[in-house]
């Protein structure tokens, strides 16, 4: 069983067990309360095409612990005062060492937008997400249909929430291009063994028509996740037609966040 098998049969049981304790109208009625979704997509917009999305994350299943203590609203505050876009939360517990809290401890120190990055199976946890602060989820199209997610895009966009589209290989870039999603992101990771590769980015990217999502409406925005450990790294991946960046472990194991995504964004490197 790959890493990514053994995630997802983990996740479907603990959607389940999630259900059995917070009901979906519970759910729906704590976003009530919630203030309205930052806008995930104008804040990439904003800063691109040097768009840094700074993630949180206390372990990986390939690499282990990477930090500790693990205090994730100090991390993004730095992430925040460094420059970066937005910021992700891992949320997954029993792979990553996230739980939805970390959603809402972020969100109280922060005032940019949070994407919530876990393995969505199941559009409850597109409810959950926004139900304790998100204002982005992603979707990995190695992992869904087509159909499904298109469906999960339009209801975040009821929610007030643009979804990142992942994808690793070609085949599932492709899936993505032909989803209605806006902001479509190529993994360098393989989430089956967790290598990285960053001509993967290169090779997918080159394939596939960069300038308009599927009903022509908006100009699409493309993430470069995974690998990207330098100002060289950011600029090679730019010059390919990448805008934004979703940097996690060169960050989280930086003894100076707020000046290592100045690093990124060209300044100092």
């Amino acid at each position: 069983m790959s890493i990514l098998d053994a995630i997802i049969q983990n996740k479907i049981a603990e959607v389940a067990m999630n259900k059995s304790k917070v009901s979906l109208q519970e759910l729906k009625e704590k976003i009530q309360k919630q203030e309205p979704a930052r806008d995930f997509l104008g804040s990439l917009r904003k800063k691109a095409p040097l768009s840094i999305i700074a993630e949180c994350k206390q372990r990986s299943p390939s690499k282990g612990t990477l930090i500790s203590p693990y205090v994730p609203e100090t991390i993004a505050k730095s992430y925040e005062d460094g420059g970066a876009a937005a910021i992700s939360v891992l949320t997954d517990g029993v792979f990553f060492g996230g739980t939805l809290e970390d959603i809402r401890k972020v969100r109280q120190k922060t005032s940019i937008p949070i994407l919530r990055k876990d393995f969505i199976i199941d559009e409850y946890q597109i409810f959950e997400s926004r139900a304790w602060g998100a204002d982005s989820f992603l979707l990995i199209a190695g992992v869904l249909d087509l159909q499904t997610i298109d469906q999960y895009i339009h209801l975040g966009r009821t929610l007030g929430m643009e979804p990142l589209i992942e994808s690793h290989t070609e085949k599932e870039l492709e899936l993505a291009a032909h989803s209605q999603g806006t902001i479509i992101g190529v993994n360098n990771r393989n989430l089956s063994s967790f290598d990285v590769d960053l001509k993967k980015s290169a090779i997918a990217l080159s394939h596939i028509d960069t300038t308009k999502n599927k009903d022509h409406s908006l100009s699409r925005l493309f993430v470069c996740e995974s690998g990207i450990h330098s100002w060289k790294d950011v600029l090679t991946m730019k010059n390919l037609g990448f805008s934004a960046f979703l940097v996690g472990e060169s960050l989280i194991k930086s003894p100076d966040p707020l000046k290592k995504i100045k690093e990124l964004q060209g300044e100092n490197p």
